[in-house]
């Protein structure tokens, strides 16, 4: 997934040069294109799709394996309904979420709703979830089934965070000698 019509369009155009089935889709292409790019997808005889999160609703394609997110969504809503695209099968699949805080600082400029300050506090506030999710350093999947207002274990095993070994050392000496 990607923010805009023209990054998935760069970003479909980079990966086919590369050598990848990469078509792009989103809602300024003519609506036979998206429907001939879809019908691949779903045929399998293009493996990835370049998307705006025009892509997704209604498809139902059971073996995606991977979700990657090139820019911060606007919310965790968003996140889990486009992530939750893969592994429809059962079998194991992945999702990748490139982020900084950067992405956040752009994207306010996307959730503000002109003379509607209310609206705009609320997409903010969810915007802000998002970035916090980004900056996790506890269970990924855990805040995001609390998020949902279902229990979780602290540690799920998948994410990154779990997978990740942490090793706490004193580092005093070095310190005191930088």
């Amino acid at each position: 997934y990607c923010l805009s019509r023209a990054s998935t369009e760069r970003l479909a155009e980079d990966l086919a040069q590369e050598g990848f089935q990469a078509l792009p889709y989103h809602a300024g292409l003519d609506k036979e294109v998206r429907a001939r790019h879809q019908e691949l997808f779903l045929r399998d005889e293009v493996k990835i799709m370049v998307a705006t999160i025009a892509f997704g609703m209604g498809i139902d394609k059971s073996n995606v394996r991977y979700v990657v997110h090139m820019d911060l969504p606007k919310n965790i809503e968003s996140y889990y309904q486009e992530t939750g695209r893969a592994g429809r099968d059962g079998l194991d699949s992945e999702a990748l979420l490139f982020y900084s805080y950067a992405d956040v600082t752009k994207m306010k400029k996307f959730v503000e709703v002109e003379n509607n300050p209310e609206q705009t506090e609320i997409y903010l506030k969810k915007l802000n979830q998002m970035a916090e999710y980004g900056d996790l350093i506890t269970c990924r999947r855990k805040y995001l089934l609390n998020y949902f207002d279902e229990e979780a274990t602290h540690f799920c095993g998948n994410c990154d965070v779990c997978l990740t070994r942490v090793e706490q050392v004193d580092g005093t000496v070095q310190a005191q000698k930088v």
